[in-house]
C-alpha cells in the first residue's frame, strides 16, 4: 500500500517491554469536549526546571527546555481529559521523556514509543520530527499540531495500560484509541485536512481493524479509527471495552 518507504519511521511507534515488542504504534488523535477546544488546550505555565511534574497531573515531564516541557503538559492535560470523559485516568505517576532520537529496538529512527517495561513514554525532539514524516499525509498538518498529537497519542498508550483489565492480544487493539484520540485532540480544521487524504467510502467501511492493516497503512488506519470512534454511539464503551479486550470490531489475532 502507500507509503512504505516510512514504516520504519511510523508504523514502529511502538510499546517495548524487556522481552519483546507488544505492539506498533503509528502516530495521531474529543466527543464531550468540542474538538476545538481539545487541540488548543492552554500551555502549562513555564517552569525553571524543564524536567519535572506537571501542575496538577500525575505526569513527569524530562525535557531539554521549559517550552518543550510546557508543550508536553500541555498535551498530557488534552489526553487526560480526553480520557477523564469516560473514568480512565492515571493509577500512579507517568514519566515522559522528550529524548533527541528515539530509536525502534529492531528498526532506526523512530517518532515516540511507550516502554511497557519502565513504563514510561518516550519521544523524539519536535525538530527531528518533520525527516520522520516527510512525503506522508502527516507532513501537511502543522508542525506543532501533529507534534502535539504525538504526545497524547503516546500518553493515551501509558493510561490505558495502567487500565488494563485484560491486555490486548493484537496490535490493532493497542493502536485503535490510541490514533482515535491523538485525531480527537487536533484542532477540527487540522484533523478534516488529514481526513481528505483518503477515500469517504473506505473510511466508513465496516471491515474489522487488523493487524495487517495497521502494519500496511497506518495512516489509513488512524484516520478510519478515528472515523468509527467518533461514530459509535457509545464511545466509552468502545474503550472500556478495549480495556477488557473485548470488542468486535478489533480482527482476532492470526
Amino acid at each position: 500500500m502507500r507509503y512504505l518507504a516510512h514504516l520504519s519511521a511510523l508504523s514502529f511507534l511502538c510499546l517495548f517491554g524487556s522481552q519483546h515488542v507488544d505492539a506498533m504504534d503509528a502516530v495521531h488523535a474529543g466527543a464531550g469536549i468540542p474538538v476545538g477546544e481539545a487541540g488548543s488546550a492552554g500551555i502549562a505555565s513555564p517552569r525553571a526546571d524543564p524536567a519535572g511534574r506537571c501542575p496538577g497531573l500525575a505526569v513527569e515531564i524530562v525535557a531539554s527546555s521549559v517550552n518543550e516541557h510546557a508543550l508536553a503538559c500541555s498535551a498530557a492535560a488534552v489526553t487526560l481529559r480526553l480520557l477523564d470523559r469516560c473514568n480512565i485516568g492515571l493509577k500512579r505517576l507517568l514519566r515522559v521523556e522528550i529524548m533527541e532520537e528515539v530509536r525502534h529496538p529492531f528498526s532506526g529512527p523512530i517518532l515516540g514509543m511507550f516502554d511497557t517495561a519502565q513504563e514510561r513514554v518516550l519521544i523524539a525532539r519536535e525538530a527531528s520530527v518533520p525527516a520522520l514524516i516527510k512525503d506522508t499525509p502527516y507532513a501537511d498538518l502543522p508542525l506543532r499540531d501533529f507534534y502535539s498529537s504525538l504526545v497524547v497519542h503516546e500518553i493515551v498508550h501509558g493510561v490505558m495500560r495502567q487500565n488494563f483489565r485484560r491486555k490486548p492480544t493484537t496490535h490493532a487493539a493497542h493502536e485503535y484509541p490510541a490514533y482515535a484520540l491523538q485525531l480527537e485532540s487536533l484542532p477540527a480544521d487540522v484533523r478534516e485536512a488529514f481526513l481528505r487524504s483518503f477515500d469517504p467510502a473506505a473510511l466508513r467501511s465496516n471491515s474489522l481493524f487488523s493487524d495487517t492493516v495497521l502494519f500496511f497503512d497506518p495512516y489509513f488506519f488512524a484516520a478510519r479509527a478515528y472515523h468509527h470512534y467518533r461514530a459509535a454511539p457509545d464511545v466509552c464503551a468502545q474503550l472500556a471495552g478495549l480495556l477488557s479486550d473485548d470488542v468486535a470490531f478489533i480482527a482476532p489475532p492470526m
